[in-house]
């Protein structure tokens, strides 16, 4: 994973509540837009939920002084209304007798034409001094292409009837909290003669060190070669004209944590 800040979403896993109406509206491409938000921070892993089977996906993340909170939009639907709230603790949700109650949530965000991304900062001194947790309550209104009008909840907390749910989240120490990082940099490929390929290959160091001239810059050179430089060098003296790929794999270990990363590198010969 990369430490730095996104302007993008991934998928999430985890289920929500979802109802179903019919509207008479519509939208095209031209209303698709996008606000900016982090999802990812330095320290400290995000956490994704899933708005029900398909609808979107809620992202929450937070560094020393911010808590970061977004909502995407799949393809094919646009966010109408956001109904939201991060609270202390699950004493502060507006709860009747059916459950969360989304028009006493104290926040609200409404796109006339509908939006893909949205994200809401949230400063953490505002759930008191280093809180463990905070507890998120979302009403999320989503429209497809149809016209169809789909409710969605955040987090997996609770059975209300009215299908409302909240989420607790952890609040992470990004200073101790370290991120495992592995960077094996892009896929790249060149063509050598076989005269060319022969004066630079004496031996199975030759190997190795020809297939890391194609590695990216900052890429770190003490990565592993699958198959092996002995294997490409059998390959290649049973028949030279010929691409020859090998999976080039770096990996680091943080806090006992061990992430890896891989690149494809191709050599291809030809005759001179």
């Amino acid at each position: 994973m990369r430490n730095y800040y996104f302007i993008a979403a991934i998928v999430g896993l985890l289920l929500m509540g979802c109802s179903v109406n019919n509207d008479e509206m519509s939208f095209n491409n031209d209303q698709i837009k996008t606000v900016n938000s982090v999802w990812e921070v330095d320290g400290c892993e995000s956490m994704i939920y899933e708005f029900h089977s398909s609808l979107g996906e809620f992202i929450i993340t937070n560094d020393n002084d911010n808590l970061y909170l977004n909502f995407l939009a799949n393809d094919g639907f646009l966010i109408y209304d956001i109904r939201w709230e991060a609270m202390p603790s699950e004493a502060d949700l507006p709860i009747n007798a059916n459950g969360i109650n989304s028009s006493r949530l104290d926040q609200r965000d409404k796109f006339d034409s509908g939006i893909a991304y949205h994200g809401e900062t949230v400063p953490i001194s505002d759930f008191g001094v280093d809180p463990g947790y905070v507890i998120v309550a979302a009403e999320v209104i989503l429209k497809n292409s149809l016209d169809q009008k789909f409710t969605a909840w955040v987090g997996n907390e609770s059975d209300f009837r009215n299908g409302s749910n909240y989420l607790v989240y952890d609040i992470c120490d990004p200073s101790s909290d370290p991120i495992c990082e592995a960077n094996a940099g892009s896929d790249n490929s060149r063509t050598y003669t076989f005269s060319e390929v022969d004066a630079l290959v004496n031996d199975l160091g030759d190997i190795e060190a020809l297939y890391k001239t194609l590695l990216d810059e900052g890429v770190s050179r003490d990565g592993t070669f699958s198959p092996t430089g002995l294997e490409l060098l059998r390959a290649f003296n049973r028949n030279p004209y010929r691409g020859f790929t090998t999976v080039y794999t770096v990996s680091n270990d943080v806090g006992g944590v061990k992430c890896t990363d891989s690149t494809e590198l191709t050599i291809t010969v030809t005759p001179d």
